[in-house]
């Protein structure tokens, strides 16, 4: 059963436990060291007993006992493990690696995201080599080369001059991603140029509710109660369209019908209330004339009494 490959995590958390396991190893002197110490310590013992009277000669520092060597390690590595259990725990080892992981995984977030909102020209020419590359952008996926350079050294092995089956097997796998890519662009120009059509026939997709149907079939009408938008919601989409002037038995040829008929009937009352104020004038007019003839008699009348 094959192993699955190490995780950034895993590997992290390794490197740091091995580096802090060498620094967590005890101090010893080495054996140059105590050679020299020891030889030291020979030389001063025979130097004493020649030149005693010798008073040009150089004073020569003791040498360490070994008890006292031994006893300044053992404190030294004390304090030492003290300070390892104290900074190098596997609580803040796994936070360190977390940490580096968490690294990793931003900038693969970050790489992502810059091919979602469009790369520059440096940057598509090189995205694929970016960690955490979106090879299903097909910007990025055109930038792969169709071949792997193959690194094998030729001049230590003149004879391995055909590609490697992983080369090939690369090169398979390019191919088809650049078709792929190629496809994708195509299929997305289509989809950009119908939802560009389907907004420009938005407001012809279905008809009013309230428009007759001469056939008295259910269906005959264009928009009925169960025509749903793309929302799922039901509605009239001709709200904002004027509806066809020229449709047959429309609301419009109603509309003109019912004003045609209230127009004769407007037109008759016009021509009887004409007739009636001409009746009318001609009324007054005679009853006028009979007021001022008796007017002026009256006058004659009072300006008679009025000489006497």
């Amino acid at each position: 059963m094959a192993t699955s490959p190490p995780t950034v995590l895993a590997l992290k958390q390794f490197f740091l436990t091995t580096q802090t396991r060498v620094l967590s190893q005890p101090l010893a002197p080495t054996r140059d060291w105590l050679s020299n110490n020891k030889n030291n310590n020979t030389d001063d013992n025979t130097d004493d007993n020649t030149d005693d009277n010798n008073n040009d000669s150089e004073k020569t520092v003791p040498p360490l006992p070994e008890k006292a060597i031994d006893d300044a390690l053992f404190k030294l590595n004390h304090r030492l493990q003290q300070h390892v259990k104290r900074a190098y725990a596997p609580q803040a080892t796994r936070h360190v690696a977390e940490q580096i992981d968490r690294l990793y995984w931003d900038a693969a977030e970050r790489a992502v995201g810059q091919a979602g909102e469009g790369w520059g020209e440096d940057e598509v020419e090189g995205g694929w080599l970016n960690v955490g590359a979106d090879l299903a952008n097909p910007q990025i996926a055109l930038t792969l080369p169709l071949e792997w350079e193959d690194h094998t050294d030729h001049t230590n092995h003149p004879t391995a001059t055909e590609s490697s089956p992983e080369t090939k097997h690369y090169t398979a796998l390019a191919t088809d991603l650049h078709a792929l890519a190629d496809r994708k662009s195509q299929a997305a120009a289509r989809v950009a140029r119908l939802r560009s059509l389907r907004a420009l026939l938005e407001p012809f997709s279905s008809t009013s509710s309230s428009n007759p149907n001469p056939t008295g079939n259910p269906g005959a009408e264009l928009g009925t109660e169960g025509t749903t938008n793309e929302g799922g919601q039901k509605g009239n989409g001709l709200g904002s369209v004027q509806e066809n002037l020229v449709t047959r038995n429309g609301e419009v040829e109603a509309e003109l019908q019912r004003m045609r008929m209230l127009l004769a009937r407007v037109g008759g009352r016009v021509g009887l209330l004409q007739e009636q104020s001409a009746d009318r004038s001609q009324e007054g007019e005679r009853g006028k004339g009979v007021g001022d003839v008796e007017g002026e008699e009256r006058r004659k009348v009072r300006a008679l009494l009025d000489g006497l």
